[in-house]
């Protein structure tokens, strides 16, 4: 049952375009990273509107002001040392005056590289886009759940896909859709319990599938005669986890159609409070030109309510509230998932344990 809602949602949602994502695993880098990239405008994020693919660049410092002051530096120096050695080798020949001109230029030079790099260095040392030698470490050890990672492979004739990929396709579609609605940005829910961190819930559910893709390569490698009633027993482990994160994503879409219910709301609230300043305005334009006496309790009657689209806005917060408590509480489920798969008790091997090295192609 749970299976069929998410492939029908994958197909009515994303079904019919290509998987392009590269979404960040929060947890693999530090805050000082996210917020340089944030500062770069680098889009990495699990709701960004579209995918980055920046590899290399990421981990780099190419912005202006680190390209002012290394490419400024890196001149100023050669310059220098374009103008010592020569000076160096005269003065060692014995051409002093030679010498002395060359080194007197690269003198001026050595100076003006100096003051070069005082007044452009505190400039790019301060650039919140700036990553430390220690941060662009640890910024290539950053981790992506793309396509690949979950098993995908474009093309006719060699290309598949997984299970895997295309509930992690439907789960960045719907991160995608949640954060264009009215209701996420709106006053509303800041703060609110029912606001999820979004970069975590996505990555944390594209981790748990990758763990499954490789999990299940790994138990399907092992696959012959002999093991495989210990390899179905597994592998139907395997799906009672995977059914858990096709929970989540449910939950997750679900989420996403109270947003909508609430924007609507949303809107009519604004209409109603928009009807009531423009009614005043008029009544205020009558009644300093007809004087009609019956003019404000005509404008009364005709302006919408704001009070009834108030209270509907309470109940669909509350249900947004109860819809966000289920969508979190799939992490504990999952964990007993996995409790259970590792309380299996595997079915007795007939074989000697060097037939597990024996691979069966996909």
């Amino acid at each position: 049952m749970v299976s069929r809602s998410w492939k029908s949602l994958w197909k009515s949602e994303c079904g019919a375009t290509l998987p392009v994502y590269r979404v960040l695993v929060p947890d693999s880098v530090n805050e000082d990273i996210l917020r340089a990239w944030t500062a770069r405008g680098y889009r990495c994020t699990a709701d960004a509107p579209s995918a980055i693919m920046l590899t290399g660049g990421m981990r780099r410092n190419l912005f202006r002001s680190s390209v002012l002051f290394k490419g400024g530096t890196g001149a100023g120096a050669a310059v220098t040392t374009g103008f010592a050695a020569p000076a160096g080798l005269a003065w060692v020949s014995g051409f002093a005056d030679a010498a002395l001109t060359f080194g007197a230029v690269g003198g001026v030079s050595a100076i003006g590289t100096g003051v070069l790099a005082a007044t452009l260095g505190p400039k790019y040392f301060r650039d919140p886009k700036r990553l430390s030698r220690r941060n662009r470490r640890k910024a290539a050890e950053a981790q992506w759940i793309t396509p690949a990672t979950l098993g995908f492979l474009p093309g006719r004739k060699d290309g598949r896909d997984t299970d895997e990929q295309r509930l992690f396709h439907l789960t960045v579609t719907i991160a995608r859709k949640i954060v264009r609605t009215r209701a996420w940005t709106h006053p509303i829910l800041k703060d609110h319990v029912s606001r999820v961190d979004l970069d975590h819930a996505v990555a944390s559910i594209g981790v748990r599938l990758a763990e499954l893709v490789r999990l299940r390569e790994e138990i399907e490698s092992i696959r012959d005669e002999r093991t495989s009633a210990t390899v179905e027993a597994y592998l139907s482990k395997l799906a009672i986890a995977f059914t858990s994160m096709a929970n989540r994503v449910v939950s997750m879409h679900a989420y996403h159609s109270r947003l909508l219910a609430l924007d609507e709301q949303l809107m009519l609230l604004h209409n109603s409070e928009r009807s009531r300043e423009l009614g005043d305005r008029v009544l205020d334009v009558l009644s300093r030109t007809a004087a009609d006496d019956t003019a404000d309790w005509q404008f009364r009657e005709l302006r919408i309510d704001a009070e009834s689209q108030s209270e509907v806005i309470s109940g669909l917060v509350a249900e947004l509230e109860q819809t966000a408590d289920t969508f979190d509480d799939f992490d504990s489920r999952l964990a007993a998932a996995q409790e259970s798969v590792t309380a299996l008790d595997p079915a007795p091997r007939r074989g000697p344990t060097s037939d597990r090295g024996q691979a069966r192609s996909a």
